[in-house]
C-alpha cells in the first residue's frame, strides 16, 4: 500500500531539528550525571552510619549470667520453696515442731534469725516480674528453645540464622532488665535458697511432717500444692537455667551453632525441649494446689543452683 504524500502545509522535521533535540537530550543527561556525581560526593562526605553493635554483646554477659539462676529462683519461688522454708522456720521458732532435728535445728534457727535481712516475698516477686516480664519473656524463650531443638538433626543456614536472631532478641530483652540491682538481688535470693535447702532436705525434718521427700515437704507446707505444680516448676526452672547459661556463655558469638555431635550441646538441646514440654497448658495454672499432699517421685537431693 502506497502512502499519500503529506499536505503541502505540513513540514517534516529536518535534520537540523533532530540535531537540536539530540543536543538538548545530551545536555539533560549531562546535567543528571553531574547531579548524581554531586550526590555521591555529598553522601561520601557524610561517612558511614555508626550504629551500635547488635545486642547483646560481651559487655552484657554479666547480666545474662545473673539472669539464668535468677530464672531458676523464680521457678522455685513459684514452687513455694522459700515460702515453705519461712513457714517451717516460724513453726520451729514458736516451738510447734517438738521432734528432735539434730544439726538441722541450728540451720533452721540461723535461717529464722536472718529473716529481716533478706528480701521478702513481695520484693522477690517484683524483681522476677520485672526481669521475666510476662508474656514477653515466655514468647522469646519459646522461640529460642524451638530454634535450639531444631538443630538436633543438624542445621542449615536458615536454622543457624534463626538460632542467632532469637538468641539476640532474648539476650537483649534480659540484658535490659537485669540491671545491677537485679543482679545483686539474684545473689541474695540464691544464697537464701541454698540456706533453705540446707534444712529442708534433712530427713528428720521431713519425717516430722510425715513427708517422704524434699518436694513433698514443700507441697505440704504450701497447703497441699500438688505434684504437678511443684515438680513442673522445678523441672522448668532447671531446664530454663541451662538454656540461659548457654546463651550467656555464647553471647557475641558470630555463629552460635549447636552441634548434635557434641554431648554438652546435646544437653542444651535436651534442656530446651524439656522447657518447651513443661509449659502449662492454655488456661491452666500449674501453681494451683491440687489437693495432693505427697509427690509421686522421691527427689532425694536438692536442686543445684549457683551464680
Amino acid at each position: 500500500m502506497r502512502l499519500a504524500p503529506p499536505p503541502p502545509d505540513v513540514l517534516l522535521p529536518t535534520t537540523h531539528a533532530h540535531d537540536g533535540l539530540l543536543r538538548a537530550l545530551a545536555v539533560s543527561l549531562a546535567a543528571l550525571d553531574t547531579h548524581e556525581r554531586g550526590v555521591a560526593r555529598s553522601l561520601a562526605a557524610l561517612g558511614d552510619i555508626d550504629l551500635p553493635p547488635d545486642a547483646p554483646t560481651a559487655q552484657d554477659q554479666p547480666q545474662l549470667q545473673a539472669a539464668a539462676p535468677l530464672y531458676f529462683a523464680s521457678a522455685l519461688e513459684n514452687a513455694g520453696l522459700l515460702p515453705a522454708a519461712e513457714l517451717i522456720a516460724g513453726l520451729f521458732a514458736s516451738g510447734t515442731i517438738t521432734q528432735p532435728l539434730g544439726p538441722g535445728a541450728q540451720l533452721i534457727n540461723t535461717f529464722w534469725r536472718g529473716r529481716r535481712e533478706r528480701l521478702g516475698a513481695e520484693e522477690r516477686n517484683a524483681i522476677f516480674a520485672r526481669v521475666f516480664e510476662a508474656p514477653h519473656f515466655d514468647r522469646l524463650m519459646a522461640a529460642y528453645c524451638e530454634a535450639a531443638v531444631a538443630q538436633a538433626d543438624g542445621s542449615d543456614m536458615r536454622e543457624d540464622v534463626t538460632l542467632e536472631t532469637t538468641g539476640q532478641a532474648l539476650g537483649e530483652f534480659l540484658a535490659q532488665r537485669t540491671d545491677p540491682m537485679a543482679a545483686m538481688a539474684a545473689r541474695d535470693i540464691v544464697d537464701n535458697i541454698n540456706a533453705a535447702l540446707g534444712f529442708l532436705r534433712d530427713r528428720l525434718l521431713q519425717s516430722a511432717f510425715g513427708a517422704t521427700s524434699l518436694w513433698a515437704l514443700v507441697g505440704m507446707a504450701m497447703q497441699g500444692k500438688g505434684v504437678g505444680g511443684v515438680q513442673n516448676h522445678v523441672d522448668r526452672g532447671r531446664a530454663g537455667q541451662s538454656v540461659l547459661l548457654w546463651l550467656a556463655a555464647h553471647v557475641g558469638d558470630p555463629t552460635p551453632r549447636l552441634d548434635p555431635a557434641r554431648p554438652e550441646h546435646v544437653e542444651v538441646m535436651a534442656a530446651a525441649q524439656r522447657w518447651l514440654a513443661s509449659r502449662p497448658l492454655a488456661g491452666a495454672n500449674a501453681s494451683t494446689p491440687s489437693g495432693n499432699n505427697v509427690l509421686a517421685t522421691n527427689v532425694a537431693a536438692a536442686v543445684p543452683i549457683a551464680v
